[in-house]
């Protein structure tokens, strides 16, 4: 942004506001947009920038420090105009600004990192047999909305869940009440939808299932499970077994569903509760999601242009920009410190969600006990991404978990996997690839041909290819000179003994103790050194997945050096000696043969039937051969 630096911004640009509700928009001399501003009394609001210029002029010539907010007097060098829109009420200014910030993204407004489309679950009650599927644009259109959810994959994870346990039908058919002759899908034939497409169920049997969908994803679980039980219990006393065996199948499915609650709670209530935490330049808002005295859900976010000095300013920012687009409001919003305009901010949710919305800041009790549990998470996660361990609210948390897992203290930014391929003692070779920051860093894949090792022995060859790469790295070469911060080795507890004591030959180095775990695929066990029993992750771990898709990496890379040689090897043939036989001719004489022994057992007719063989060369091939 190019923009004209002035030290005395003119008293003229607020005089002629009005004192009147509306949003002010600060513009820089090329007429970008550089803040956005709302206020009860625009000209009294404006004004009060001007006057801390003024003071803060004053101080400097006296030679004493500043007053001002760093952010806003460097801010109030570049404006150079003033422009405003009035509003009826303070609650349409509120939402005026929000839309602004959203719509100009101003330098010096502090704003959400990430202005992407979260995605929801949507329910189409409007419908005679509603649908449910995803969605990233929740509207006003009397569907029924849920989320927002952070990460698409957990959403569609819940999707699946849902028509697992509740059958409600995800496709885009143009249903009505009666009369819809449609074919059923596989849907209907695995029990995920009852056919309405084909009249299988009616309108108010379907209504039942909608509505136990609907309490289930707005936190209502127990509700869903008192109903399942009460229909089991019936279906059993009518001696109808079979029915009660479904309805307890289902109870079963409904509460492994069910998340495991972090805190338990006498409350019934439905409440946000906010953390907040900030260094210099950068903010973390941990918000947690309780619904029916249960925390469920916990979502963070990053704020761009936030100070640690002003808390109260950010979290306001947040408030106003998060809720909205928010598709459900709780009656209990619970803050770690006032903000400024809490009743305004009070009343335009209430008048949001139709209902009355308070802005709380606990004191004690149960609420400050998960005020301070926010707070935390929120002071973690900035930490952590200080460090580079999380970069953004999307990356990969399987680094995490798996540096928790193996108790290490630092993080690891990357990982080495190394695997061996060879058939028999033919064509040995290893493989090296290379995760850095969670990602495939396809420029530092290595391999290796086997050179010492005779017969086919594995973990001869690990020893030999750990010992290369490292001594590499100790004699500065560059394709070798980044150390691991984990090493991961395909294979079980004779890999890893192999692995270790390669490494122990470099005891008396420079080389740094770098930690090592082994992958058997047999049944995906984690073999770590001077540990017994192996680590067993469940198969839907996604620590489990990033380690798994490393490891066939490795194994890919592997496979593919190893192939390359062998066809190399292959392609040198008996042919090769024949004069005249380029790679084209030996091609179409494989082609047309398919063997070696059938060239030699050819005729030479049968040789000058093969396209592009002239005589000459045919008789070449039968003097070779």
């Amino acid at each position: 942004m190019k923009t004209e630096q002035r030290d005395n911004p003119t008293p003229e640009l607020w005089q002629s506001l009005p004192n009147a509700p509306g949003v002010y928009l600060m513009k820089a001399s090329d007429g970008a947009i550089i803040y956005v501003g709302k206020a009860i009394r625009l000209r009294t609001r404006v004004r009060s920038y001007f006057s801390v210029q003024l003071a803060n002029r004053k101080l400097a010539v006296e030679g004493r420090e500043k007053s001002a907010h760093a952010l806003t007097s460097q801010m109030m060098r570049y404006v150079t105009e003033i422009d405003y829109i009035v509003t009826e009420t303070e609650v349409e200014a509120l939402i005026l600004e929000n839309n602004l910030i959203k719509a100009h993204q101003p330098r010096y407004n502090v704003k959400l990192k990430d202005d992407k489309r979260y995605p929801y679950l949507r329910v189409t009650v409007n419908e005679p047999f509603p649908r449910i599927h995803i969605t990233r644009k929740a509207e006003n259109d009397g569907t029924r909305y849920f989320g927002p959810f952070v990460h698409v994959r957990s959403t569609r994870q819940t999707l699946k869940q849902l028509t697992k346990l509740f059958p409600i039908r995800t496709c885009t058919l143009p249903l009505v009440e009666a009369g819809n002759k449609y074919r059923v899908c596989l849907d209907y034939h695995i029990g995920r939808c009852p056919g309405p497409c084909a009249d299988k169920i009616n309108v108010p049997d379907y209504d039942e299932i909608v509505q136990k969908v609907c309490q289930f994803l707005s936190g209502n679980t127990d509700a869903v499970v008192k109903e399942l039980t009460e229909q089991m219990q019936a279906a059993s006393e009518a001696l109808d077994f079979e029915t009660a065996a479904k309805y307890r199948d289902t109870l079963t499915d409904v509460q492994q569903a069910i998340t495991t609650q972090n805190m338990d709670s006498v409350s019934a209530a439905d409440e946000d509760v906010i953390g907040i935490a900030a260094k210099t330049g950068v903010a973390c808002v941990q918000l947690l999601r309780v619904r029916d005295g249960k925390l469920l859900e916990r979502e963070h976010y990053y704020l761009n242009d936030a100070d640690p000095e002003s808390l109260t300013t950010a979290l306001s920012a947040f408030i106003s920009q998060y809720y909205q687009n928010a598709v459900f409001v709780p009656k209990t919003v619970v803050l770690p410190m006032p903000i400024a305009s809490m009743e305004l901010i009070e009343n335009w949710l209430s008048e949001k969600q139709g209902n009355r919305v308070g802005l709380h800041v606990p004191r004690a009790g149960r609420l400050r006990k998960l005020q301070i549990l926010a707070t935390k998470n929120a002071e973690i996660l900035l930490t952590q991404r200080e460090q580079n361990v999380v970069y953004s609210s999307g990356v990969e948390p399987a680094l995490v978990e798996l540096q928790e897992l193996l108790g290490l203290k630092h993080p690891l930014r990357r990982i080495e996997a190394y695997d061996i391929s060879n058939l028999g003692d033919r064509f040995a070779v290893g493989s090296m690839v290379v995760l850095e920051d969670g990602k495939p860093a396809s420029g530092e894949y290595r391999r290796f041909k086997i050179r010492s090792v005779k017969g086919q022995n594995d973990f001869a060859m690990m020893r030999e290819v750990i010992t290369r790469r490292f001594r590499r790295a100790l004699a500065n070469d560059e394709k070798f000179n980044k150390l691991p911060d984990l090493m991961l080795i395909d294979g079980g507890k004779g890999q890893l003994s192999a692995t270790q004591t390669a490494m122990k030959t470099f005891a008396s180095s420079q080389l740094p103790d770098i930690p090592l775990i082994a992958l058997a695929k047999r049944i995906e066990e984690i073999f770590v050194p001077g540990k017994s029993e192996p680590i067993v992750l469940r198969e839907d771990n996604p620590t489990l997945h990033m380690i798994q898709r490393l490891r066939d990496e490795a194994h890919r890379f592997a496979v593919t050096y190893h192939r390359r040689l062998r066809q190399k090897s292959l392609s040198a043939s008996v042919l090769d000696e024949i004069p005249n036989l380029g790679p084209k001719r030996k091609q179409a004489l494989l082609r047309h043969f398919g063997s070696i022994e059938a060239i030699r057992e050819a005729s030479l007719d049968g040789l000058l039937s093969v396209k592009g063989i002239p005589r000459s060369v045919a008789e070449n091939i039968r003097k070779h051969l």
